[in-house]
């Protein structure tokens, strides 16, 4: 370790040795991780802004993800949106979920088509989810149907980023397992409480 000093208002003590260079380093320091002076930090290897900058977003997306799962959030990091489902939005209001299954069956079959309304007054929110039986017709949907004009409206076409209906499914699963679970047992233990009372006031 070499120090520069850039001001020392004190007198130098009788006998200091003041080295005119910094000390080498050692085998052990040379063959560590340590980054060398002029050594480049930036690991690009080669490849352009782009490709750079899109490690970058997936990196901090699969971060995102792990942060979601410990939280509850997500059941798993790993998982990922469905390739058959798409986001469509700015829909007309009056626009409903047959009209649109009808213009976009001919793609290919629709496994489910719903456009998402207000649970109070049924209105539509002016978007909804198209789920294709195949990945191929949902892929020629996103092509052609993306700002095409239904009822007055251009509408917006995208892949779904959702994995609401795979979490939801999950949970729901996950819950019917543990009143299966719990109900024998919960059943069994309010039938000896009735029983202990029972003896008691006899």
């Amino acid at each position: 370790l070499h120090t520069v000093v850039m001001d020392d208002p004190f007198d130098d003590p009788p006998g200091l040795p003041v080295p005119d260079r910094s000390p080498e380093p050692t085998r052990e320091q040379l063959e560590s991780a340590r980054l060398a002076f002029d050594e480049s930090v930036e690991d690009s290897n080669g490849r352009t802004a782009e490709e750079v900058e899109r490690e970058l977003k997936e990196k901090e997306a699969e971060a995102q993800a792990q942060i979601l799962e410990m939280v509850g959030d997500l059941p798993d990091a790993d998982m990922r949106p469905p390739d058959n489902v798409l986001f469509v939005c700015k829909l007309n209001p009056v626009t409903a979920d047959e009209d649109l299954e009808l213009i976009f069956s001919r793609f290919g079959k629709i496994v489910k088509c719903e456009i998402i309304r207000d649970h109070k007054t049924g209105d539509s929110l002016q978007y909804g989810f198209i789920e294709f039986d195949s990945v191929e017709a949902c892929n020629e949907a996103y092509f052609k149907m993306d700002n095409v004009l239904i009822d007055d409206r251009r509408i917006h076409v995208d892949f779904s980023q959702s994995v609401a209906k795979l979490w939801n499914g999950r949970k729901t699963a996950g819950a019917a397992a543990n009143r299966g679970a719990a109900g024998p047992a919960a059943v069994t233990q309010r039938q000896q409480q009735q029983q202990q009372q029972q003896q008691q006031q006899q």
